[in-house]
């Protein structure tokens, strides 16, 4: 921070209170962009809804808000019905749910976009409040954006990331430790990713608060059986290695130009705090860095957290850099003029935008789910149909359709994935499964295996078909 002082005695720039409510701060762009990104550019609100596990999230927390009571056994399937369910982020359904119940999926959507737009807030904020140049922080949020891209969806994960962010801030700036209990229990009841709480706050050294936050994960409606559940389901090899989002980030995926950088800032930063004497922070990074490479589902959360450590203390040594010192005092006095800027009135009126703006037809896209063949399904007989279009059948039809499996892995487990592969992939056996569950009706992708399969069988014969699905009926 050499130089800084000098800089801050150097500028008088005065914002009257007027202009500092209606002029943009940096933060509040980075919130507008966010936002706007996730609502109406890139792939637009539909984005976040490629995924349909968000149906039968929506489906529980509406079950949950008109029910009052959490559901303790399975009421989705037919495989397992009846058969114990945790479900673990019943509060992120019930909060779903209520924006569902409220405006659809376009509420839905708002809220998703605004923990989202939020968490690059946030992270902002916290890099900047660490002394991160304010030119290096818009260059990491970039990086920020299109890496958390991958896993814009609305599903609880938005939430964590909040989560994380609070914890890192408190630890950070040593404030707030004793208030993180209540923050630690209610992210146990949103979201599995819970113990990266404790974890943040004991690589920093805090072990007494590290401890409470983590006893404070126990208050939950399952007691421990939450955390047992969490282990056994993420030690289980066929679910890490079968479940696309566990394994490792593909680098031929478009845009992964985000996740090289990312991972470069993030390496560059860890070396820079280690050579700083900042420990805690660099276990933390090394231990999010490893997370990262194992599994594409940590990358976001590895780019909420390490951007901002990253930009700070990357700026930090290149304050000691003669090259780059004009450009560095340059930055720290627009920094100071952007200090005083508050910008209160643009952050209401990107919210209303967004509230007025939104796409009140919104549903999921026609061209990854079975829309047009939803409506087509025989009325009597069980379905069958892949993993992915499990929940959204189940959102389509308010659970009265039992569906064989969702996107629910923890709860089906790998017996009843191994089944299902047998009939997905068409392998020897694939007939005695559809008869051992009773399935009528199966609705599949119009190029998939099983629909050649299906066509040349006796026992079957296609009474739908469209650009996207086919649906095949068992005769007789």
């Amino acid at each position: 921070m050499s130089g800084y002082p000098q800089v801050i005695r150097a500028v008088n720039f005065e914002v009257d209170s007027l202009a500092s409510a209606l002029l943009p701060g940096f933060c509040t762009v980075v919130f507008a962009v966010a936002l706007l990104n996730v609502l109406f550019f890139s792939q637009g609100a539909q984005g976040l809804f490629r995924d349909s596990d968000t149906g039968w999230h929506i489906l529980n927390g509406e079950n949950i808000l008109s029910t009052g009571t959490l559901p303790r056994v399975d009421t989705f399937s037919y495989t397992h019905g009846g058969q114990p369910w945790l479900a673990w982020e019943w509060m992120s359904d019930a909060l779903l749910g209520a924006a569902h119940h409220l405006a659809g999926l376009s509420g839905v959507a708002l809220l998703a976009g605004f923990a989202i737009a939020l968490t690059a807030w946030g992270a902002a904020r916290l890099s900047l409040s660490l002394g991160g140049n304010l030119f290096f922080t818009a260059a990491a949020m970039v990086v920020l954006l299109q890496t958390t891209s991958i896993h814009w969806l609305a599903r609880p994960h938005v939430f964590s990331w909040l989560f994380a962010l609070v914890f890192l801030a408190c630890a950070e700036h040593k404030r707030f430790l004793y208030a993180l209990p209540v923050v630690a229990c209610l992210w146990a009841n949103m979201h599995g990713s819970f113990l990266l709480g404790p974890a943040i706050l004991f690589a920093y050294g805090f072990f007494g608060p590290s401890l409470l936050a983590l006893l404070a994960t126990f208050i939950n409606p399952y007691g421990w059986h939450l955390h047992e559940h969490i282990f056994t389901y993420l030690q289980t090899d066929y679910l890490m290695d079968h479940i696309a989002e566990f394994r490792s980030f593909s680098f031929h995926s478009a845009g992964a130009w985000s996740v090289e950088l990312l991972l470069l800032i993030s390496v560059l930063g860890t070396l820079a705090l280690l050579k700083q004497r900042r420990f805690g922070p660099a276990l933390l990074a090394v231990g999010l860095l490893h997370a990262s490479m194992y599994s594409a589902r940590h990358l976001p959360t590895t780019a909420v957290i390490l951007l901002p450590l990253g930009v700070a203390a990357l700026t930090r040594e290149a304050r000691s850099w003669p090259s780059l010192r004009q450009m560095l005092e340059y930055s720290d006095r627009v920094r100071i003029i952007d200090q005083k800027i508050w910008g209160v009135a643009p952050m209401i009126l990107i919210v209303l935008f967004a509230i007025v703006a939104r796409d009140r037809d919104l549903n999921f896209d026609a061209a990854k789910f079975p829309v047009r063949a939803a409506n087509f399904i025989p009325s009597a007989g069980r379905v069958f149909t892949k993993d992915q279009w499990g929940g959204y059948l189940l959102y389509r039809f308010g659970g009265q359709r039992k569906v064989f499996i969702d996107g629910r892995s923890d709860f089906y487990g790998q017996g009843l994935l191994e089944t299902y592969a047998e009939v997905a992939d068409v392998k020897p056996g694939w007939q005695t499964v559809l008869k051992q569950y009773d399935v009528r009706v199966v609705l599949i992708p119009v190029d998939h295996a099983l629909a050649s399969a299906l066509q040349l069988s006796p026992e079957w014969k296609r009474v739908y078909t469209d650009s996207m699905a086919t649906i095949f009926e068992r005769v007789g």
